[in-house]
């Protein structure tokens, strides 16, 4: 389901160059072994649209289907650099989920994988004072900071908290 752009101009060179929409650590996981990944800071075609390029020097014709196979089963999500930079300057990040899920995803499916795809290492996103609210309208997903302490439930307890161990005592 991603989307790929040819680039033609590396065909005169032998390379296989194309850009996909993919984000680009999605796109080291789904191609680690077969090509090289790439940021696109590009204007053409625009890094915002398509952040990831994908080089590979070889033309053989099992590496070309395969690198379009993983690109076209995979699903993209929104750049993980425009999310946390509209949620620095904004506060908050909207798409609409038809542009990048599959129509067939629930709401609760689709927020959960964006929530799995969230750099949650950011301290923009995600501090002991700042931290993000997932909430969806329609098809709308909205990615809201939110400032202070978060909510019990999204806070996770200290050891002591636990009412039960795990495993069995050893007393």
């Amino acid at each position: 389901m991603a989307r790929i752009i040819y680039d033609l101009a590396s065909r005169s060179k032998g390379w296989y160059h194309v850009y996909t929409d993919l984000d680009f650590w999605d796109a080291r996981a789904v191609l680690r072994g077969l090509a090289r990944v790439k940021r696109n800071f590009g204007k053409s075609p625009p890094g915002d649209l398509f952040p990831t390029q994908v080089v590979v020097e070889d033309l053989s014709h099992e590496v070309k289907t395969g690198i379009e196979r993983r690109l076209k089963r995979a699903i993209p999500s929104p750049p993980r650099h425009l999310i946390v930079q509209s949620i620095i300057f904004s506060g908050k990040y909207e798409f609409d989920r038809r542009k990048y899920y599959p129509d067939r995803w629930s709401p609760a499916k689709a927020l959960f994988f964006t929530r799995k795809r969230l750099p949650m290492n950011q301290p923009v996103i995600n501090s002991p004072y700042k931290w993000v609210e997932l909430s969806i309208q329609g098809n709308t997903v909205t990615i809201q900071q939110r400032r202070g302490a978060p909510p019990e439930k999204a806070q996770g307890g200290s050891q002591g908290d636990k009412s039960a161990s795990y495993g069995p005592s050893c007393f």
